[in-house]
């Protein structure tokens, strides 16, 4: 067979499993201990995505965070796998506070399953069990145009905003 032809027959592979001797772990640990206490005993993979184009309305997704399932966790140790997009990542305009926040966004979707009594819920096999946390607010830039800050979530997002803004000022 062609060289071609054999490597028309070949499907790409899109996912690429990052080693955990990678500096990007200890950037991943550091946000962990920085500002997500609560996830310290997740076990959080990271893997690329590669080759990702925008979708129809032109977004591009950055970074995704998958929480694995039951039966995934029976095939690996993660409770978590955290995508991120390699070409934007190793994109020179990609700046390292732009990673932080990326890699900040996505440790913000891992979130604890709590019993009624608020412990951290376990399965019957011993293992912590987690969710997957949305975000604090979903809306159309055009909205909040045409309506303003109509909604608490969007409120709560202007407050935290103002106060960023504040603190840069100081």
């Amino acid at each position: 067979m062609p060289d071609k032809e054999k490597k028309e027959s070949l499907k790409a592979v899109r996912v690429e499993l990052i080693p955990e001797t990678k500096s990007l772990y200890k950037l991943l640990n550091k946000m962990r201990k920085k500002y997500h206490h609560d996830i310290r005993k997740a076990k959080i993979g990271l893997a690329w995505r590669i080759a990702l184009k925008p979708d129809t309305d032109g977004h591009l997704v950055l970074g995704m965070c998958m929480r694995t399932s039951d039966l995934l966790k029976e095939f690996s140790e993660y409770d978590y796998i955290i995508l991120l997009n390699k070409e934007v990542w190793n994109d020179k305009e990609f700046t390292k506070d732009k990673k932080y926040a990326l890699l900040d966004h996505e440790l913000n979707h891992c979130g604890k399953m709590l019993t009624k009594s608020g412990k951290h819920k376990k399965d019957e096999r011993g293992r912590y069990c987690w969710r997957t946390r949305k975000h604090d607010i979903e809306e159309f830039r055009s909205v909040v145009k045409h309506h303003g800050v109509w909604k608490r979530d969007l409120e709560l997002f202007a407050e935290a905003l103002l106060q960023k803004r504040k603190k840069e000022k100081k």
